[in-house]
Order: C-alpha cells, then structure tokens, then sequence
C-alpha cells in the first residue's frame, strides 16, 4: 500500500522513488536535471517551500520539459507556497485539461506535501472522482487532507489501491467510499483520525466497508488512526470483511488490551497473513496471547506506548 504518513512527504510511491521537479525560484523558474529514465520514478510536482514559483507555472515547465507520455506515477504537491493547504481544485483542474499527456500513468496522489508546509487537517481537498475518470488506467490512488472534501461515490474499473491520509477523516466521506464501485480494489487505508478534525466515523458509516460485499476483491484493509480502536476492534471482532482478508491494519491509533481482547474472541484471525498494531497501549501479556493464538501471522507490534504515555492519542492528528 502507499506509504506510512507521520509528518513527511512521500519518498517512494507505486513501487518507484519519488523525483521532486527541479525548478528555479519564484524568480527564476528552470528545469534541472531531468533523468532519462524518466518512466523508473514517481514525479512530485508542485511547490516545494513557501518561496517557490506558483503551481501553475511548475506546471507548465512540467509538462513542457518531461516526457509525460513515459510518467507511470505522478504525485501532486503544494499549488501554492504561502497557502499550502488550498488551490487543490486549481490542481485537480491543470491535471484535468492536460489528461491526453499521460496515457500511461498508473498512480496518482494528492496532497503529498509535509507538515513543514501545511497541517494534514488544514489541507482543502477537492472531489477526486473527475480525476480517476480522467485517467481509467490508474491503479493505485491516494490523498492526504480532507478539510472540505465533498465527494461523490468513486466509479473506476480498474483501481486496486486506494489510500485517504488524514487527522479527521469526515464520517460522510467514510460513507461515501463505501457506497463507492470499485470492483478491481484489493487494498482500502483509511486514517479516520479525530472527531476534533472532522473525525470520528462510526459502526454506521463503516457499514458498507465492514459488510464485505462492497469491495468483494479487498485483500487489504487498513482502519487506522482511530481516536477509539477498541470500539472499531470489537466491530472487525464479528464483521464479515474480514474472513476475505489477507492483512489488517489498525495502526497508529489508540488500541489497548480491550480492543485486542475483542479481536481474539470473535472470528478467527490465523488466515491472515499479517496484522499490524504499531502505536498501541497493549499490555505484554496480551501481547503474549496475541502470539500464541496467531502463530502463523506477521503480528506488528511495535511503537508499544503503555510505558511512556498514560494518556492515549492517535499518531495523526493536526
């Protein structure tokens, strides 16, 4: 799946190292060492700190110095140095009218800027589906930020990886991915973050996604940053999607022994082949028990907070 958001921008994306376009200042906008390898990276484009060229000329420098044609992952970040959480429709539209230039483009990710520019929550997301209309071969999709996204169900035939990295992951947008059509998807990362930021989905906006009839191909399922993991394992305890996993993943969040007690007493977990539980408050014995009873499983148990912080917090929030 993409990669694990803390505070950094991606480095690697679809398999591929991420290149930053290399562009002159605010004053001075030139290319710079373009690979010819062009196809064996993850191009991010967009401002890079509050000092760059505004994002509509990176651009166009862009597209007019690469060979879009051979660009197999793109990732979009900051259309504007000094308001680095807004201009995302103004994003979303310049990839729009330029769509015909990357027939090739596999992967797609939104919002992919550090919190040295902006706050994950601050970030004003637009409605994605335009864009994986545009774009029918992509096969992987992500966004950071969802502060004001209004989305409609997505709709895409061959998409199999689709990630939402935010602190407070709006309960209607959770919905929303679930009433979405997406057959081909085996992998769903959600960071639903706090109710503080907009946060805080429940048993009833998970439903779909829970029901395993929505994404019948989903092999992957991460639930994560979760104000309150315990409530979300006790769902997962008895919810059908999960006997059609592969890896779960409920990380980042605020697990304890409660929530894994849950886990442990309702549907069986060995067909996994992984669950990751890093950032959590279990205790060593039930960790223990979490071993005993899933041998064969990659259980991830690392970043145990229990020692240093009696207060529980999800890794992602501002």
């Amino acid at each position: 799946m993409i990669q694990d958001f803390r505070h950094d921008a991606l480095t690697t994306f679809h398999g591929l190292p991420i290149i930053a376009f290399a562009y002159g200042d605010a004053a001075d906008v030139e290319p710079a060492d373009i690979p010819e390898d062009v196809e064996a990276w993850a191009w991010r484009v967009g401002c890079e700190d509050m000092d760059s060229a505004a994002g509509d000329r990176i651009w166009a420098l862009f597209v007019a110095s690469v060979d879009t044609t051979r660009v197999r992952a793109l990732t979009l970040s900051s259309w504007d140095g000094e308001e680095a959480m807004s201009g995302w429709d103004d994003a979303r539209d310049a990839l729009l009218a330029d769509a015909s230039r990357f027939p090739n483009l596999e992967a797609l990710f939104l919002g992919d800027v550090s919190s040295e520019m902006t706050e994950v929550s601050w970030i004003e997301q637009a409605d994605p589906g335009p864009l994986l209309a545009a774009f029918p071969a992509l096969v992987a999709f992500g966004m950071r930020g969802a502060s004001a996204l209004d989305m409609q169900p997505l709709v895409h035939e061959n998409l199999r990886e689709l990630t939402m990295q935010t602190g407070g992951l709006p309960p209607q947008v959770v919905r929303t991915v679930g009433q979405s059509d997406l057959p081909a998807l085996t992998g769903l990362d959600l960071y639903l973050g706090t109710s503080i930021y907009d946060g805080g989905a429940g048993a009833d906006d998970l439903a779909d996604v829970l029901s395993g009839t929505a994404f019948p191909a989903l092999r992957h399922l991460g639930l994560r940053n979760a104000e309150d993991t315990d409530a979300l394992a006790a769902l997962l305890a008895h919810a059908p999607v999960v006997a059609q996993l592969e890896s779960l993943d409920l990380s980042l969040g605020t697990l304890g022994d409660e929530g894994v007690a849950a886990l442990l007493a309702g549907q069986p977990l060995t067909h996994l082949r992984r669950l990751d539980l890093h950032h959590h408050w279990i205790s060593d014995e039930m960790i223990a028990r979490l071993w005993q009873a899933l041998p064969e499983v990659d259980v991830n148990v690392d970043e145990a907070l229990l020692g240093r912080d009696a207060d529980r917090f999800i890794a992602v929030a501002e």
